[in-house]
């Protein structure tokens, strides 16, 4: 079995494209990824019809991406296998935990009979009866009730940190703006709701990154390329764009907490790191 991740664009020059994805294929393939790095939506509508006459589902990786768009409808609403994430981190959380939008009724109980150790009854009529069926594989994979109250407390105030997140990524692109061997991953901020901003230093990332450290700077690497990770070496084939982007990206200080002071203040640590 094959899957063939799609990140969403890196910046200008460096990204996945359609046509990237369908050369790809083989005949083992059985899934294509989309992962929507930062937040950013992946069009794959070109190649949709493709993919779905060789039988490859879309299992859209949307961890970064909760609030964002897709053209006119929100992320998790266009009918593909999505999944999101909630954990603390996350542009809405949880405490941890996340969620699938499966694309029918089916798909739904097959998730809800999975999260469950595979048992065929709700807890409600389980609460009602003497005995349970085990009829599939399992997981115990549901969301607490207690991460459950969070997310819907969370989830009230989120159009307010979203406005915030945007604001900031406005922020830090304004306040990077003119910076040589600096590039700002682009996440077509009107439509998307930024999990984080990343920039790609040409050379040198590595102590950059240990200088701003040194600064007090929370900057981080997200992420480290899968494919270079030992526990994948069986399946190991080249990734050059991917691995010249593993050297480069660098994550800066981001939570809607802060403001454009400090992605101002953030940015001139930067500058003085680069020298």
């Amino acid at each position: 079995m094959q899957f063939i991740e799609a990140n969403a664009r890196f910046a200008g020059t460096l990204c996945v494209t359609a046509g990237d994805i369908l050369e790809a294929l083989t005949p083992a393939t059985r899934a294509v990824m989309p992962v929507l790095y930062g937040g950013r939506a992946v069009d794959l509508t070109g190649i949709a019809p493709e993919l779905a006459d060789r039988g490859i589902l879309v299992i859209e990786d949307a961890a970064h991406a909760f609030g964002s768009w897709y053209g006119e409808r929100r992320v998790g609403s266009t009918g593909t296998l999505t999944c999101f994430s909630f954990d603390p981190i996350k542009n809405l959380t949880c405490g941890g935990g996340g969620a699938l939008v499966p694309r029918d009724p089916a798909e739904a109980q097959r998730a809800r009979r999975i999260r469950d150790l595979g048992i065929t009854q709700s807890r409600t009529q389980r609460s009602a009866a003497v005995s349970y069926t085990v009829e599939t594989f399992g997981l115990r994979a549901h969301l607490p009730a207690v991460n459950a109250a969070i997310g819907r407390a969370q989830l009230a105030r989120f159009p307010a940190a979203a406005e915030r997140r945007q604001q900031l990524w406005r922020a830090y692109r304004e306040a990077l703006d003119g910076l040589d061997g600096v590039t700002l991953v682009n996440v077509d901020i009107d439509r998307t709701v930024p999990f984080n901003c990343v920039i790609r230093i040409e050379t040198g990332r590595d102590e950059v990154f240990t200088r701003l450290r040194a600064r007090g700077a929370g900057v981080g690497v997200h992420y480290p390329p899968n494919h270079v990770q030992p526990a994948f070496a069986a399946w190991h084939r080249p990734l050059p764009r991917t691995e010249l982007a593993g050297r480069q990206v660098l994550s800066l200080p981001f939570h809607p907490a802060l403001g454009p002071q400090d992605a101002a203040r953030v940015a001139g640590l930067l500058r003085e790191a680069l020298r």
